[in-house]
């Protein structure tokens, strides 16, 4: 299988790992924790396929300097054998790329499975553990005080300083191609989101309104 099920890709981010991002959200999860923060990701058949070969050809032609790659979504080590394709290609051409994978599994399960070794040694850092809403988060990239965020490589160790100097709760803001403000970017609280969704809601209505 050499296509991933995408939902998204933003650039350039800043509240998902340090310097300027390229985010890439991959469809589908079964976890359908409570309080999860993308809901409309959870569907299998969200977004949609896209080709390995497509997609790093998409990336790459991104003129803006970029610090790294990070992939969420979803579940994105149910897509792990393809995932790890495009990173080769990726870091093939951006050696410099660091890498962060979120996922809800933990990392002593993923290293039991064949399926995700490949993508685990192309991983700088990785945030694991399912969200757990009840639990208050401890860290910039976690979105509960259960995940854990760890530093698989020499590469990862190195930005620990400047992961761990992230601000809590960052957030970016998404446009859509008509400008319209559509995608809260960043691991944040519900009750950080909801006044934002709330008013997210409300300009889409009054701009519905301004167009009859």
């Amino acid at each position: 299988m050499n296509r991933l099920q995408v939902f998204s890709l933003a650039w350039p981010v800043t509240a998902l790992g340090p310097g300027n991002r390229l985010v890439l959200w991959l469809a589908g999860c079964g976890r359908d924790c409570p309080g999860c923060i993308s809901p409309e990701m959870q569907p299998r058949d969200a977004g949609r396929p896209v080709g390995v070969d497509t997609l790093a050809e998409r990336i790459l032609r991104i003129s803006l300097p970029l610090a790294g790659i990070t992939v969420s979504g979803g579940e994105p080590f149910d897509q792990a054998p393809t995932l790890a394709a495009l990173l080769d290609r990726l870091t093939g051409a951006r050696p410099d790329w660091s890498v962060i994978v979120f996922t809800g599994y933990l990392l002593e399960a993923l290293r039991e499975r064949a399926d995700a070794a490949g993508l685990l040694a192309r991983v700088d850092i990785l945030v694991d553990g399912p969200y757990l809403r009840d639990i208050p988060r401890n860290h910039p990239l976690a979105g509960s005080g259960n995940q854990r965020v760890h530093y698989l490589t020499e590469r990862g160790t190195a930005l620990r300083g400047e992961v761990e100097a992230l601000p809590v709760g960052g957030m970016n803001y998404g446009l859509s191609g008509n400008g319209d403000m559509d995608m809260i970017i960043g691991v944040t609280s519900e009750a950080q989101r909801a006044p934002i969704q709330a008013s997210l809601v409300l300009c889409e209505k009054c701009a519905g309104d301004e167009r009859q």
